[in-house]
């Protein structure tokens, strides 16, 4: 008798817990959805000048801190805390996306005919420049305000010499986004990278005047 008593009584117990968590996920008894967000490259093409020779560039590093690049979204609570999002997720590591928006951003974007290699390179690839980037921020920031943080810095340099050509940082500018919004989060952190995109271009085609004409 005593032992059935045991086991209704933890039965109830784990009902109550398992209906308890429930009301608290939904509101409703229903689970919550997982969401997945993207990054954006610009439609923008520059109108580039028939004969140009195409120049390749190569993309030979990108750094982001571990805490950032994982699928959870990182957003900044306080000046040493940071939170991450549960049902609100990347649908691709932060590293993968950058390389992708990025390659497109920056062609996109250039006066010169350049083809911008990801890593790995093609195998037939030989560029003669190399990109280094290497993100200090990529979240969103809750408090004090809502603000979409973004910090970069990059050396465009030579494969074979490691001659420094060019170097640059970006600090996001002030692009604010909806607290509880992902996708206005996802929205601003694409258009920063639209201008990060366009800052590396400008330096790339200065880089190229100076060495091909």
């Amino acid at each position: 008798m005593r032992h059935s008593s045991y086991f209704w009584f933890a039965t109830l117990l784990l009902t109550l817990l398992y209906n308890v968590g429930c009301i608290g996920i939904g509101g409703n008894n229903e689970v919550q959805p997982t969401r997945y967000y993207t990054l954006q490259a610009t439609g923008h093409t520059q109108l580039i000048a028939d004969g140009q020779d195409t120049i390749e560039v190569g993309i030979d590093q990108i750094d982001i801190p571990d805490y950032l690049n994982r699928k959870e979204i990182a957003l900044r609570t306080g000046r040493n805390e940071l939170r991450y999002t549960e049902r609100h997720l990347w649908a691709e590591r932060p590293n993968d996306a950058l390389e992708r928006i990025l390659t497109k951003n920056i062609e996109r974007q250039s006066d010169s005919s350049l083809t911008v290699h990801g890593l790995p390179w093609p195998d037939s690839a030989d560029p003669e420049i190399v990109l280094k980037l290497s993100f200090q921020s990529f979240e969103g920031q809750e408090s004090p305000s809502a603000r979409v943080l973004l910090d970069v810095s990059w050396t465009i340099q030579s494969s074979s010499e490691g001659t420094i050509f060019k170097q640059g940082i970006f600090n996001g500018g002030d692009l604010k986004w909806k607290r509880g919004d992902y996708s206005s989060l996802a929205s601003g952190l694409s258009d920063s990278l639209v201008t990060l995109g366009q800052l590396i271009a400008a330096d790339l085609d200065e880089v190229v005047d100076s060495l091909y004409q």
